[in-house]
């Protein structure tokens, strides 16, 4: 029988294939939780920075774990006498559906997280700003009430000011005092020319990244949507989903059509 020789040939690679496919979805899940759990240390939960890295890094690091169970359940398909292949794929698209309820959570949690990191930024420049202010104001009082060339740089040492050398004390004091005014002017425009250079992050900046990683977060929700089941049915959850919507929509046309019929009758 010639037929049934080529097709039972032209099987054994393909079922032999199926153990090969779970190991490689097995390697891209591995590989998901490695670089997953890079991002996760040190914890710090209430960190919108931290809060921030972790959900780019579970939107880059995606598509290896919706790889792999997309592979997983076609080594399933391709071995179906296998239970191990079955249950591993049973196991994971239950598993799927926390990950796209997971990414759908990933909205809020960027948009919170990105306008807390701005609003820490702005406040922390414009703390060192006033810290560097407040300091320049206090070592200008220092030097206005030093009595004396010791007096003048024990207070430097103690605000942390200009570093007076031995030939710098030697000189008079209204001749010292004029040069450490001319640091503390240059120190000032200093901190001028930072303030005109820093601006403040507002929304709107933020508003492209925000956009892309919440697009990319919606695709990734569909996606294990799509490869995802609830324990005891047979369906997908983005097809559960598309049914549900199909009957909550064309039932609410009929209802309506019903409700204008009967109110024309």
């Amino acid at each position: 029988m010639p037929p049934s020789s080529d097709s039972s040939r032209s099987g054994t690679p393909v079922l032999l294939s199926a153990p090969g496919l779970g190991v490689v979805a097995l390697v891209l899940f591995v590989l998901f939780a490695s670089l997953v759990a890079a991002a996760l240390f040190p914890l710090q939960l209430l960190d919108p920075a931290w809060q921030l890295r972790l959900a780019g890094t579970l939107i880059n690091t995606a598509p290896f774990p919706l790889l792999g169970l997309a592979l997983l359940q076609i080594a399933a398909e391709l071995g179906p006498h296998d239970p191990l292949l079955k249950s591993r794929a049973r196991l994971c698209s239950q598993l799927a559906v926390a990950a796209a309820l997971g990414f759908l959570l990933l909205l809020p949690l960027q948009s919170i997280a990105g306008l807390q990191t701005s609003r820490s930024l702005n406040t922390a420049q414009a703390a060192r700003i006033q810290g560097a202010e407040a300091k320049l104001k206090a070592l200008r009082q220092a030097v206005a009430g030093a009595a004396s060339n010791a007096d003048l740089n024990q207070q430097l040492q103690t605000l942390q000011g200009p570093v007076l050398g031995p030939a710098d004390i030697a000189q008079p004091l209204p001749l010292l005092k004029a040069q450490v005014g001319a640091v503390l002017d240059q120190a000032a425009l200093q901190i001028s020319r930072e303030r005109e250079a820093i601006k403040p992050r507002t929304p709107l900046l933020l508003l492209p990244d925000l956009l892309r990683n919440a697009l990319a977060s919606l695709a990734l929700a569909l996606g294990f949507a799509a490869l995802a089941r609830r324990p005891g049915s047979c369906r997908t959850v983005l097809k559960e989903l598309q049914s549900g919507w199909r009957r909550s929509w064309f039932g609410g046309g009929g209802r309506r059509r019903r409700g204008s019929s009967g109110s024309g009758g």
